[in-house]
């Protein structure tokens, strides 16, 4: 699984979610929303889970999780899962810190994502 963090003008990789990094990202009392979006099949009453072809996530510091396609029961054909100013991936946590609302497109109707807001 890939960890990234995106700004609208920065985009930063980390690959393993696990690592020490997680500390400098997120604040401490925020550990907990990022444990529940991993274990999104325990805490799934706890997440949002947007399947809407176009949905618009308000101005916050936000997590987003794209599950692998597979345990979403799809096995073939094309899906995309993209913010309006970049590409998500399917398998990855998205940390996304951004003072403007976002556009969220999801072109396959059994395709979905676990989304959380975490306050300022």
């Amino acid at each position: 699984m890939k960890f990234i963090v995106l700004q609208r003008d920065d985009i930063e990789n980390f690959i393993h979610v696990k690592q020490a990094q997680v500390h400098d990202l997120i604040n401490e009392e925020y550990h907990n929303e990022l444990a529940q979006i991993l274990d999104y099949v325990k805490h799934e009453e706890q997440l949002q889970f947007i399947k809407k072809s176009s949905t618009l996530l308000p101005n916050a510091v936000r997590l987003l999780y794209i599950p692998p396609l597979t345990e979403l029961g799809i096995t073939t054909g094309e899906t995309s899962v993209t913010l309006e100013w970049t590409g998500l991936e399917e398998d990855t946590l998205y940390l996304i810190k951004d003072d403007a609302p976002l556009k969220l497109r999801i072109t396959n109707p059994k395709a979905g994502v676990y989304y959380k807001t975490i306050k300022y």
